[in-house]
C-alpha cells in the first residue's frame, strides 16, 4: 500500500512541475527569440552543393526569416526580442563533413536539452525563450523538420518541446527552404499554440 502512495505522490508531484512549466511557457507576457540551431541537423538531398555554402550562406539565410515575421504575433506575446548572434557563431563553428551525407537522425529529449544547455547567454539573462532544434532538412521529401523548444533563459531548463515539419516550395534550395521554415511559423500561428495551450490546460 504504501508502495501505491509513493508511486502516486510522484505522480503528482511530476504532473505538478509539468503544469509550472506550461505555465511559464504561456504565461510569459514576452519570449526571446535565440534562432534556428543547425549544429546537428542533417541536409539531406542537396546534390552536390558544398557543405561550406550550405554552413557558410544557407544557415544564415535561414536565420534570417524571422526578420520580418511578428514574432510576438505569433508566439501571443506582449513582445519578442530577437537575439540569435549567439546561435549564428555556433551555426557557424559547425564541422561541415557530415552536413549533407548518411541519414536523418532523431533528436530525442534528451539531446535537445544538452544542446540548450550549451546555447550562448544573450543580451537578458532571465525570461522565457525560445530556439528551433533543426533535425533535418530533406530536398527529396521536400519537409524541413525541427524541434520548437521552449526553455528559461537563467536555468536553460527546457519548458516546452514539440516537433514541427514545413513543407518546402518553389525556388532554389535556399528559398525552398526558406518558405518551409515560414510554413512552420504560420501552423503555429494559425493553430498549433491554440493547441498547446489546450493540452497544457492554460
Amino acid at each position: 500500500m504504501k508502495k501505491h502512495f509513493l508511486v502516486l505522490a510522484v505522480i503528482i508531484c511530476a504532473l505538478g512541475v509539468q503544469a509550472q512549466d506550461a505555465g511559464k511557457v504561456f504565461g510569459s507576457p514576452t519570449v526571446i527569440w535565440y534562432g534556428i540551431d543547425f549544429t546537428k541537423a542533417k541536409v539531406l538531398g542537396f546534390g552536390d552543393e558544398s557543405p561550406h555554402k550550405i554552413r557558410d550562406e544557407y544557415f544564415k539565410a535561414w536565420n534570417d526569416v524571422t526578420i520580418d515575421i511578428d514574432l510576438a504575433k505569433v508566439f501571443q506575446k506582449d513582445a519578442a526580442y530577437k537575439d540569435p548572434n549567439g546561435i549564428s557563431k555556433m551555426n557557424l563553428a559547425r564541422e561541415t563533413a557530415d552536413i549533407n551525407t548518411g541519414e536523418e537522425v532523431e533528436l530525442t529529449p534528451e539531446v535537445i536539452a544538452d544542446m540548450v544547455k550549451q546555447t550562448p547567454a544573450g543580451q537578458k539573462k532571465v525570461g522565457l525563450a525560445l530556439v528551433f532544434i533543426a533535425q533535418c532538412f530533406n530536398k527529396t521529401a521536400g519537409t524541413a523538420t525541427v524541434h520548437v523548444a521552449f526553455f528559461d533563459v537563467a536555468t536553460r531548463k527546457v519548458l516546452w518541446l514539440k516537433k514541427m515539419t514545413g513543407k518546402a516550395s518553389g525556388g532554389n534550395s535556399k528559398s525552398a527552404f526558406t518558405a518551409a521554415l515560414k510554413d512552420i511559423f504560420s501552423q503555429i500561428e494559425k493553430k498549433e499554440y491554440k493547441a498547446w495551450k489546450k493540452e497544457a490546460n492554460y
